[in-house]
This record gives structure tokens, C-alpha cells and sequence, in this order.
């Protein structure tokens, strides 16, 4: 499980050191796709197959299923570590997540996301409101029981 959050920067050639408590979950590789909010989603290899199987039965006829297909799929790369436990995040995803420079990596339990640092703190502003998540949180049954 991806917990916390974590400072890095992405060097020139997109280069981005992932935590160290997130290594081991990523030793048989992991898929780094676009997210939701100009970040990236990165996931385990088992994760992401779980996430394609369900994906792959979309049916083609819709086209709001083609549309997430293509978000999956179309802008999805499978990367592994390097031998300092970095990944090579592409120029497309590089470009898509504003990505150059100080990096932000936030848990978000089976997978983790990858944000310039600047985008994260303005998301932390609606992430840490108080009010807003005692809303949030009454929409979810989130109890431990």
C-alpha cells in the first residue's frame, strides 16, 4: 500500500527517484499513466492488469468506453527501476503532468501520483479543507468495522 508523500526532483532526460517504501511494491515493474487532474497514476503491474481486465470489457460500441480505453491504454507506459530505484517517465507524460523540475509523490493506497509541485499545493488546499472532506467523507462508507 502507497502511504504519505514524498519531495523529489525529475531530472533532465525524466528521470524521477521513487521512495524507497515504494520500491519493493514496484520490483516486478509498474505502468505510469495520465491521472485525472494534470498528474500521473502510477501502479503496480498487478494493479494495472486488474485495472485492464476491467477495462477491456467496456464494450467498443460506447464511446465514452473508447474515450477511457484511450486514457488507459493510449497514454500508459510500463516502466521498471534502475539500479538507484528511478523511473524514466516519458516526454508525453512529462508533458501532460507539467513535470520539470520539484516533484511531489502522493499514496493513494493501491497506487501512487506523481504532481509538479506547484499543481500538488494548490490540490492540498481542497485536499486538507476541513469542511470540504467532512463532506467528502459522508458521501463514503468508510468505517473500519
Amino acid at each position: 500500500m502507497f502511504l504519505s508523500q514524498f519531495t523529489h526532483n525529475i531530472d533532465a532526460k525524466g528521470r524521477l527517484i521513487i521512495p524507497v517504501r515504494f520500491r519493493a511494491e514496484l520490483s516486478s515493474g509498474a505502468y505510469v499513466t495520465q491521472g485525472f487532474e494534470r498528474n500521473l497514476m502510477v501502479y503496480t503491474t498487478k494493479s494495472f492488469h486488474r485495472l485492464a481486465q476491467r477495462a477491456t470489457k467496456l464494450s467498443n460500441t460506447d464511446p465514452e468506453a473508447r474515450a477511457v480505453r484511450r486514457v488507459i491504454f493510449g497514454r500508459a507506459i510500463e516502466v521498471s527501476l534502475d539500479g538507484t530505484g528511478r523511473i524514466l517517465i516519458p516526454p508525453f507524460l512529462r508533458q501532460y503532468a507539467m513535470l520539470d523540475g520539484e516533484t511531489t509523490i502522493v499514496g493513494a493506497g493501491e497506487y501512487f501520483e506523481i504532481w509538479n509541485a506547484e499543481a500538488w499545493e494548490q490540490e492540498l488546499v481542497a485536499v486538507a479543507d476541513p469542511e470540504t472532506n467532512a463532506q467528502r467523507f459522508t458521501a463514503f462508507d468508510l468505517s473500519a468495522g
